[in-house]
């Protein structure tokens, strides 16, 4: 007996359709979702590191009042240093707030901050501080994740997250600019603010 001849079916018209549609459905959700992943792991990037900042901000402010408020010592009643777990940090001597490192030997007051002393706290009071700069040449900020920068108006230190800077308009010190991300810090009172596009 001769075998039978089978009809081998695909897809139809119809299921194909069915699938394509499917697809189409699963990627207008999807992908959406997927591009904004990498946004929002910056988004988070930030909120860590201001988190840790406004930590830091208030344990060295706690060891101040441990250490009976301190209010000057060296050559300067102007500058006051703390012992924050073997780091040594520049506070202002009347509100306890960090405002350099160990290197400052002028005035640690709050009223005397300036960009580089931004810096300073941004690299003495955090572990393991990010990558930062003051620069304004774009190869440089585009290697580092924070852009310091300090408003003198409100004596308050910027730290906008790089990635969210525009490489032709680099900010300049003063009001943080509209469309970044970061953190500000306020060293007058210890307040830590972020700031999201």
């Amino acid at each position: 007996m001769l075998g039978r001849v089978r009809h081998m079916t695909g897809f139809s018209l119809l299921e194909l359709v069915l699938v394509v549609i499917l697809l189409a459905i699963v990627m207008t959700v999807a992908v959406p979702q997927f591009l904004d992943i990498k946004e929002r792991a910056h988004s988070s990037n930030v909120d860590a590191v201001a988190g840790a900042f406004a930590s830091a901000v208030g344990l060295i402010r706690g060891q101040w009042e441990l250490d009976a408020r301190p209010a000057g010592n060296g050559a300067s009643q102007f500058v006051t240093h703390i012992n924050y777990g073997g780091v040594i940090v520049g506070v202002d001597g009347s509100l306890g707030t960090p405002t350099s490192d160990e290197t400052e030997q002028e005035s640690t007051q709050a009223l005397a901050m300036s960009r580089s002393k931004c810096q300073q706290v941004l690299n003495v009071i955090l572990q393991d501080a990010p990558s930062n700069t003051q620069s304004s040449d774009v190869s440089v900020v585009k290697e580092t994740l924070f852009l310091v920068r300090y408003n003198a108006d409100k004596l308050q230190c910027i730290y906008y997250l790089t990635h969210s800077l525009d490489a032709r308009n680099i900010p300049i010190d003063g009001e943080p600019h509209i469309g970044t991300s970061g953190f500000s810090y306020l060293p007058v009172t210890g307040k830590v603010q972020i700031f999201k596009s």
